[in-house]
């Protein structure tokens, strides 16, 4: 049985083909293109997605939890209910993050997840992405310092043996003793090196590149500010193409302006949005708990006592319309920020509508609410069946 989608605007996402049609066989687009010039056999369940817009499914790099559930719970069922929420809210691929804990607790969630996530070929979960545990006290964000680990390469073989080789990015601090040798080593059995939770100045951060960094954790947060006399994390992120940015365009971790700049410096093919969503994402206002620390929620924010961000409650279909809205980004750069360019990180096959490409699919309406999420051709989620 074929599916196909007509009506839509599709974003591919380096155009946008008005009143246009896709066509699923198998796990695979088929067709596409405009209704008039797609064929629609008899053999196709036809689903009118007019007015609605066909993107990409987006792809999540760095999320901790959602709906209630987080990856580090220690469960199954709270993997799998991340795991539902992210496809919700269109994310048809995502790494499960997870922060820091006390070695033992830490290694048997790496473990857990590994195995979910071989079990389960099917899930939007394809890795691991490992917030640590090699950060900077002087940086943490709403990591608890008690479980902060110092890097060495036994620890770093520990965790690449729990993983089962499903390490896929990992935030690092490459100014602290021994990171360099960490990340030579993970970077040689091909995890992506992320700065983070750091105070590198300049000079460290062109070393860590030299070692195997290629990407920015959430830009601008857990980083020194910009300063004109002793540049950091934020001057070699913005100077150097070797460095892809996170972003989290939920305009109160980084201002709209500010959203609205990275674009116009770094450029779309540079960014990465990401959600760094925790358990509260999706839930009322009241007190949960990050890392053995209560964590506040109220107006969409969640804080520490202290007021520290903890994580977001976004998701990627509102940090499209977040870009789109706030900082003046085309729906075209919007969409390919949150698909293709965390695929291309992970080397996913995702994150593109072509002919022959995966059909990962997600159709949203004028609001960027997610109406439907397709993964491998199957519909996963439809919001009118819920």
């Amino acid at each position: 049985m074929k599916l196909a989608l007509i009506g839509g605007k599709i974003v591919t996402p380096f155009r946008v083909i008005n009143n246009g049609a896709i066509v699923i066989e198998n796990n695979k687009i088929w067709e596409l293109g405009r209704v008039t010039d797609v064929e629609i056999t008899d053999d196709c369940e036809v689903i009118d997605v007019s007015g609605k817009t066909i993107t990409p499914g987006f792809v999540d790099l760095l999320v901790h939890g959602g709906g209630g559930f987080a990856f580090a719970d220690g469960k199954d069922e709270s993997v799998a209910g991340v795991s539902q929420y992210l496809i919700e809210h269109g994310s048809t691929t995502a790494l499960a993050s997870l922060y820091a804990k006390p070695k033992d607790q830490l290694l048997s969630d790496v473990r857990r997840l590994a195995k979910f996530i071989k079990n389960n070929p099917d899930s939007n979960l394809v890795g691991i992405h490992m917030e640590g545990p090699y950060l900077n006290k002087a940086l943490k964000g709403c990591m608890n310092e008690d479980y902060l680990w110092k890097p060495t390469v036994e620890s770093w073989d520990e965790m690449w043996e729990a993983s089962e080789g499903l390490i896929k990015l990992m935030t690092i601090a490459p100014e602290l003793p021994g990171s360099i040798a960490v990340m030579r080593k993970a970077a040689s059995q091909g995890v992506v090196l992320s700065i983070g939770h750091s105070m590198a100045n300049y000079e460290e951060v062109l070393l860590a590149i030299d070692n195997g960094a290629a990407h920015v954790t959430h830009m601008f947060n857990a980083m020194e500010p910009f300063h004109h006399r002793k540049p950091g994390i934020i001057l070699a992120a913005l100077m150097n193409k070797e460095l892809k940015i996170e972003l989290i365009a939920d305009t109160l971790h980084v201002h709209p302006a500010v959203m609205e700049f990275l674009l116009k410096v770094k450029g779309a093919s540079s960014i990465v949005l990401i959600t760094d969503s925790i358990r509260v994402g999706g839930m009322h206002e009241g007190e949960f708990e990050f890392a053995d620390q209560k964590v506040f929620m109220k107006d969409e924010k969640a804080i520490l006592a202290d007021g520290t961000l903890a994580g977001s409650t976004l998701t990627l279909n509102k940090a499209v319309r977040n870009m789109v809205r706030t900082a003046n980004a085309s729906i075209t750069d919007a969409v390919r920020m949150a698909s293709l360019n965390g695929a291309k990180v992970i080397n996913a096959k995702k994150g593109i509508l072509a002919a022959g490409k995966d059909a990962d699919l997600v159709i949203l309406d004028n609001d960027f609410e997610v109406e439907m999420t397709i993964i491998q051709g199957k519909i996963k989620y439809r919001r009118d069946a819920k």
